[in-house]
């Protein structure tokens, strides 16, 4: 995701450099929907039906290692964009402060070594293939393929020489990667089966992800034209560009299952969010509320809607 930390102060320690590399608290995109599966499959398990058909229980160890497996190609998605992204020059091409756009902004203030930088983003993307392997021996060729997208879209993003957001096809992947393959990836480990209704909440989940992508691409436009990076959003533009962040947002709620419905009480976020960003999408510094806000309204609405979906395991 195309999003990042604030600005790195001077006196950061090394630690703290890091961290900010690997823009970490962006990890609840990855956390939450890899729960959500988990609890959709708990609920699963838990029917009569399959109670009766003997079916095997929820495996914590397996929902364990999906969850290391997810962080680690998310943390090697961020750092593959930031290196990509500062090799071609767009990050430096950004001229605004808005933190939630613009790449994590470590290798642009030539604070950790650019080659040092992917090589640890390609550990954390093998860490995270490995995981999936040894998944796939536990559940079946069925994820392999899930994993394989998931590998593909995380490498090739802005990576040479496909650079998916380049060719205006990255909303798309972050979108199908943080919902469809996350938390189906997950309810799959523990099921071996693919349900319609947690894909529905899955593609809930990822449009909302796909929507921070998309309202922090608003401040890059400029410097992402001066490197050829033509997103969707930018080959919209603008006025186009935010009615479709409007549908995105909306498109969520049309796909929520009824277990969830519980997450229609963050409609007023999102409502607040889409109206910002029509008063203020050519102004990076003024539009943080709106980014911040998306990124809230996600989370809330994955809380929620794991909430929703857990009540099925008591009601």
């Amino acid at each position: 995701m195309a999003t990042a930390t604030a600005t790195a102060p001077a006196q950061a320690t090394r630690g703290q450099l890091w961290f900010r590399a690997l823009r970490a608290p962006f990890l609840v995109a990855s956390v939450i929907p890899v729960v959500l599966g988990g609890v959709l499959a708990l609920v699963y398990l838990h029917t009569p039906l399959v109670i009766a058909l003997v079916r095997p229980g929820f495996q914590s160890g397996l929902f364990l290692l999906t969850l290391l497996g997810a962080i680690s190609v998310h943390l090697a998605t961020n750092m593959l964009n930031d290196n990509f992204d500062f090799r071609s020059g767009n990050d430096s091409a950004v001229k605004h402060q808005n933190p939630f756009a613009g790449g994590g902004r470590v290798l642009t203030q030539r604070v950790l070594n650019v080659n040092t930088h992917l090589a640890v983003a390609l550990g954390l993307l093998a860490l995270g293939s490995l995981v999936g392997l040894y998944l796939v021996t536990q559940v079946g060729l069925t994820l392999l393929w899930i994993g394989l997208v998931g590998v593909f879209a995380a490498l090739f993003y802005v990576a040479p020489p496909l650079r998916l957001a380049h060719r205006g096809v990255g909303e798309l992947f972050v979108g199908l990667s943080f919902g469809p393959l996350v938390v189906m990836g997950t309810y799959y480990v523990q099921t071996q089966r693919l349900d319609w209704g947690p894909f529905f909440l899955s593609i809930a989940f990822g449009l909302l992800v796909a929507a921070i992508l998309w309202i922090n691409e608003f401040p890059d436009v400029d410097a992402d034209l001066a490197v050829g990076k033509r997103t969707l959003m930018a080959r919209l533009g603008y006025e186009r560009a935010e009615d479709w962040y409007f549908y995105l947002v909306a498109g969520a709620y049309v796909f929520v299952p009824w277990p969830a419905l519980v997450t229609l009480l963050t409609v007023p976020i999102a409502r607040k969010n889409v109206a910002h960003l029509r008063a203020h999408a050519r102004e990076p510094m003024a539009l943080i509320p709106a980014n911040a806000g998306t990124i809230v309204l996600t989370m809330l609405f994955g809380i929620l809607a794991i909430l929703g979906v857990a009540a099925g395991l008591v009601l």
